[in-house]
């Protein structure tokens, strides 16, 4: 039920002949009504929105492409929004990747790396003469990351949830980048078209790395060294090729060709934005 269906808009104003505002869009309520009706009208919406987001994932997963071929038809209410959905998706990763103890960041041992009595000395020659230690000089970017490495000794656990947190930020700078090469590779498409594309597959990469997470977490009872990140590489690969197909119909070859381009071209921004959150890391130490 609704009210002021030929008065103003108590939002913005605006005359109104209707239940929604035509300017801004609210909805005229008449909460003056038993708790009965409102619970109803509350329960309906939420079974609606829930029903968006079941047919929606379904779309995403089972049909590749799928969504971006009904958004840019115009379809796009039955569906969550490309941006909520990566989103959502976006926080769910990270946030499971910050409790399971997932080590984004590793501590690999080489022949450059000396622990001591202090902590770890990276690229640095110790020598010990009459228990005198003489260190070279640290260059700058000793000086730059011997915070990080002192957090690392001392508390990688508190480092890898700092730099997670950092990429989960950063990473939002992929989507652009990621479609402005399909536009290099397609580009008789609009960049419009290609956003949405890397918004749902994007999204769907969220959501392949969250389920290897949890093949890890459940077979071997360790968030790291299981076949997880495996599966979900090979599940993001093959979803990559069929979604191209779906939305830009061209043939299996030039697709496979086209893909392969995209996903090298994509490592130097990837490899980019883990420097950037590496970076971000450092000042927040």
């Amino acid at each position: 039920m609704t009210v002021n269906q030929t008065n103003h808009c108590p939002n913005c104003s605006t005359e109104i002949q209707g239940p929604y505002c035509s300017s801004c869009g609210q909805r005229q309520l008449d909460l003056d009504r038993p708790i009965r009706e409102l619970a109803g009208e509350a329960m309906e919406t939420f079974l609606s929105f829930d029903s968006r987001i079941l047919k929606t994932l379904a779309g995403l997963i089972s049909r590749p492409g799928l969504l971006t071929v009904e958004f840019l038809a115009g379809r796009q209410k039955r569906y969550i929004h490309p941006f909520k959905l990566y989103f959502a998706a976006s926080v769910a990763l990270f946030l499971a990747l910050s409790m399971s103890g997932f080590s984004v960041i590793r501590v690999a041992g080489d022949d450059d790396t000396v622990v001591t009595t202090s902590g770890i000395s990276t690229g640095r020659e110790v020598r010990t003469d009459e228990m005198v230690i003489a260190a070279e000089a640290p260059s700058f970017l000793d000086e730059v990351f011997e915070p990080l490495i002192e957090l690392m000794e001392r508390d990688p656990a508190r480092l890898n949830q700092i730099f997670t947190d950092r990429l989960a930020k950063a990473v939002i700078l992929l989507v652009p980048v990621f479609a402005l090469l399909l536009k290099l590779l397609y580009w008789k498409r609009r960049y419009v078209a290609q956003l949405v594309f890397s918004l749902h597959l994007h999204t769907f990469a969220f959501i392949a790395m969250l389920v290897g997470l949890a093949l890890d977490l459940g077979f071997g009872g360790e968030a790291d060294g299981g076949p997880g990140d495996a599966i979900s590489v090979i599940a993001i690969t093959v979803y990559t090729f069929m979604a191209l197909r779906r939305v830009y119909g061209q043939g299996r070859l030039i697709t496979v060709a086209k893909m392969s381009v995209l996903l090298i071209a994509y490592l130097v921004p990837l490899i980019a934005t883990m420097m950037l959150a590496l970076a971000l890391t450092v000042v927040t130490i």
